[in-house]
């Protein structure tokens, strides 16, 4: 039996090799950006026990380029390289985070709520450090949100999570708006302005002008008129295969069209903008054990207090 032979060569090619795989067991098991709102001051001082969690556990942490000169972390420069991106702050900030990052398409992201509401922020601060464990671990749902894209008569494409928004802005008047969808004519609407909401923004600025409650998981697009002068104008509900154009027939000052409350351009007497379904889909974290049902979230955001032992 031929015994292996061994030198000092060998040895130290074997002891390169055992550090590399050691260097390898060692290496980051994500990355996971963190982007908290600039504005609110308990969301930046949260960063430091988030950063240290993580980095405990051997992930590396990335902060936004707006707040880079609060700390001393490297900033997320190509988001495709992100695994994860963890919002503080509320709505909002998640949306807005979402449309910065938005050449991202695969991009996670979950949110700790600081705001007021938050229907898609909805993890309390005390309860984020169990959930980070599941993050880390990958013991998490990813809920598909679908998105609407606005083409503007110059053919530039604007997409939005929540809602398209055509609003008179400073025209001082009601303004006038031609709908058409799939190319029928459906409705001229004399009103404040329209608004085009996804499943995910009916809770939004769509419910606050009377719009209904859509089950994020539907496939439909809400179109909402504001303020309109006819009492008999009331919301609607298609599917958000349809393609909505949308023509103004004002003569006055351009409309204000708004994604997300972010992005915006100007739709002119005559012109004609369209509305449809994004090729793109908003990605967002859910933890299993959470209660966060779309119903229970409802329930405890807006304070609907009925009892399944009525009656009993």
């Amino acid at each position: 039996m031929t015994k292996l032979k061994t030198n000092s060569k060998n040895s130290s090619n074997i002891d390169d090799f055992m550090l590399r795989v050691k260097k390898k067991e060692k290496t980051t098991l994500m990355k996971i950006g963190i982007c908290p709102s600039s504005k609110k001051i308990p969301a930046k001082n949260f960063v430091f026990p988030i950063m240290d969690y993580l980095h405990k556990n051997n992930i590396e942490v990335f902060i936004d380029d707006e707040l880079k000169d609060n700390f001393s972390l490297p900033v997320i420069e190509d988001s495709s390289e992100i695994d994860i991106f963890i919002t503080l702050g509320g709505d909002g900030t998640l949306l807005y985070f979402m449309n910065k990052y938005a050449n991202h398409k695969n991009a996670l992201f979950t949110a700790v709520n600081f705001g007021s509401l938050g229907f898609m922020a909805d993890i309390r601060i005390e309860e984020f450090e169990g959930y980070l464990n599941d993050l880390i671990n990958k013991r998490y749902e990813v809920h598909k949100r679908v998105m609407v894209d606005a083409i503007s008569p110059a053919k530039d494409l604007h997409s939005a999570v929540n809602d398209v928004v055509l609003h008179r802005g400073n025209i001082k008047s009601m303004v006038g708006l031609e709908v058409k969808i799939d190319g029928l004519y459906f409705n001229t609407f004399q009103s404040d302005g329209l608004i085009i909401s996804t499943p995910t923004g009916s809770t939004a600025y769509s419910l606050a002008s009377g719009g209904p409650i859509v089950d994020p998981s539907l496939n439909a697009f809400i179109i909402t008129p504001i303020c309109p002068h006819t009492l008999t104008t009331r919301p609607f509900v298609i599917q958000d295969s349809s393609v909505i154009e949308i023509t103004s027939i004002s003569e006055s000052n351009p409309i204000t069209i708004t994604m997300d409350g972010l992005s915006s351009f100007e739709l002119n007497p005559n012109e004609t903008m369209t509305v449809k379904l994004s090729s793109r889909s908003f990605n967002l974290i859910s933890f299993p054990e959470k209660d966060n049902s779309f119903y229970s979230i409802l329930r405890k955001k807006l304070g609907w207090k009925g009892s399944n032992s009525y009656g009993r």
